[in-house]
C-alpha cells in the first residue's frame, strides 16, 4: 500500500487563515452580509469568534412577518426578512405556535411578546422555539379588574366605571428579556385605566395607575426604565413620565410636558400629526417624535425633539438629524446600521409602516433626513395587506449563550 504524504501548501494555506490580524477580519467581516456571516464562521475557529462578535455588533434589523388569519396551510409557519438580502425571506415552523391566529405585539432580541386568539400571552423565541407563558389577563393585582364573562367577553371596572367589550387593547406593549437568566419585565397599557406589569416568578400583573383623563399612547424600555407617553382624550395634550424599574417596585424619577406643539402646522400647509410617540437612542437620549401627513396626498414627514431636564425646567429641543443612527418607528429605538452592507440600513433615516385606508394598502417605508423624501423599503409579495400591516421589527442575536 502507497502512502501519501500531506500537502505542506494545504497546511500552511489553512493556518495562514487562522494568523490574519484581528484588526484585518474584522475589516473584512463588517462587509458582509447575514448568510455570507455565518458561512466565513466555518472558515476557522478565529473567524468564528470573530463573525460572532461582529453580527452582534452590528445588531441587523429584520422583520418577521406572520400568516393571514386564515391561512390554515401556513398556520405553523413565519417569514423573516433580512433588508441585507432582498431577494430572501426565510420560513421557520414552530408546530407549538399557531402564528395565524396570534399577534406578535413587541419583539426584543430573538424574543417574541405573543397573543394568541384567545388572550393568552407568552413569550417565544424565534430560533430555540422556547416559550414562556405570563399570567392571564384578569389575574390583576390592582385598582382595576378584569374578568371574563360567561358570554366570552370581558368586564373592566375600578370602583369608578365599569365596562363590558369584547376585546381587550393592549396598548404599546414593550418587554425585556435576559437571554441567560430569562428574568424578564413585560408591560402593556390598558388604555385609560393602568399600565400592566409583570415580572418572572409573578403570577398576576402589577399596575400602574393612570390620570383618569388621559391614556397610555406610547411606551420604550431601556436600561431599567420605562418612558412612557400619555396624552388626553383628543390627542392634543399630554405629558411624559419615566419609571426605574431596577428596585422590587418602580420609582417614578421624571415627569414633563410635551408643551404647546400645536397639532396643526405653523406653516398653514395643512400638515397634522398622525402619530407620536416615544424613542430612546443608542446614546440613551430621548426623543419625543411626531409623524406628520400632508391631507389628501401621501406625504409624510417626522419631526423630533430632545427631551432633557435643565435645574427646575424640563425642555424640548428640536433636532434635525439622526447622525449615524437610523430609527425603528416601531420599536422606539434608535440602531446603528452598517452603510457598508448593500441594501442594508440607512443612517440619517426613520424606518415605518404607513397604511392607506382607502386603498387598502400598507408599505414600509423609510424616511430620509438628508433629502427629506420618503421611499419604499422593499416591495413584499404578501397574500394580503393585513399581513405587512402586522409586521414587526426585531433585533436577532446570534451570540452562542
Amino acid at each position: 500500500m502507497k502512502l501519501h504524504k500531506p500537502n505542506p501548501r494545504r497546511g500552511d494555506k489553512s493556518k495562514s487563515w487562522s494568523e490574519l490580524p484581528e484588526d484585518l477580519i474584522n475589516s473584512v467581516l463588517e462587509r458582509l452580509d447575514f448568510a455570507d456571516s455565518r458561512r466565513a464562521e466555518s472558515v476557522c475557529s478565529s473567524w468564528y469568534s470573530a463573525a460572532k462578535r461582529c453580527v452582534a455588533k452590528k445588531q441587523i434589523p429584520w422583520l418577521i412577518l406572520l400568516p393571514d388569519e386564515d391561512d390554515k396551510i401556513n398556520n405553523h409557519w413565519c417569514k423573516l426578512f433580512n433588508p441585507g438580502e432582498k431577494d430572501k425571506l426565510y420560513k421557520i415552523r414552530d408546530e407549538d405556535v399557531e402564528f395565524a391566529n396570534s399577534y406578535c405585539l413587541a419583539t426584543y432580541g430573538n424574543w417574541l411578546f405573543m397573543v394568541d386568539y384567545w388572550y393568552n400571552l407568552y413569550l417565544l423565541n424565534i430560533f430555540t422555539h422556547e416559550r414562556i407563558d405570563l399570567p392571564p389577563v384578569e389575574s390583576q393585582l390592582g385598582t382595576t379588574k378584569l374578568e371574563r364573562t360567561l358570554k366570552g367577553w370581558f368586564c373592566i371596572s375600578n370602583g369608578l366605571r365599569k365596562r363590558n367589550c369584547k376585546d381587550i387593547n393592549i396598548e404599546s406593549p414593550v418587554f425585556w428579556i435576559d437571554q441567560h437568566t430569562k428574568e424578564y419585565l413585560v408591560l402593556w397599557g390598558f388604555g385609560q385605566w393602568c399600565v400592566a406589569y409583570s415580572k418572572k416568578g409573578d403570577t398576576f400583573w402589577n399596575q400602574i395607575q393612570i390620570p383618569v383623563v388621559y391614556g397610555c399612547s406610547h411606551m420604550v424600555y431601556k436600561d431599567q426604565k420605562i418612558y412612557y407617553l400619555l396624552n388626553d382624550y383628543i390627542g392634543s395634550n399630554g405629558f411624559i413620565k419615566i419609571f426605574d424599574f431596577s428596585g422590587e417596585i418602580p420609582r417614578e424619577t421624571f415627569q414633563c410636558g410635551p408643551g404647546n406643539i400645536s397639532s396643526l402646522d405653523p406653516t398653514g400647509n395643512s400638515w397634522r400629526i398622525t402619530n407620536a410617540k416615544l424613542v430612546v437612542t443608542v446614546t440613551g437620549d430621548v426623543l419625543y417624535v411626531e409623524n406628520w401627513a400632508a391631507l389628501f396626498t401621501s406625504l409624510w414627514s417626522f419631526r423630533l425633539y430632545k427631551v432633557y431636564s435643565s435645574g427646575l425646567f424640563n425642555k424640548y429641543e428640536q433636532v434635525d438629524s439622526l447622525g449615524n443612527e437610523a430609527m425603528l418607528f416601531d420599536l422606539g429605538i434608535t440602531v446603528l446600521p452598517n452603510d457598508d452592507i448593500v441594501g442594508g440600513f440607512k443612517r440619517n433615516s426613520i424606518y415605518y409602516k404607513t397604511t392607506c385606508h382607502e386603498k387598502n394598502t400598507t408599505q414600509i417605508c423609510l424616511f430620509n433626513f438628508e433629502t427629506k423624501e420618503m421611499e419604499p423599503l422593499h416591495k413584499f409579495d404578501c397574500s394580503s395587506q393585513e399581513q405587512l400591516a402586522r409586521s414587526l421589527w426585531f433585533l436577532p442575536s446570534f451570540k452562542q449563550t
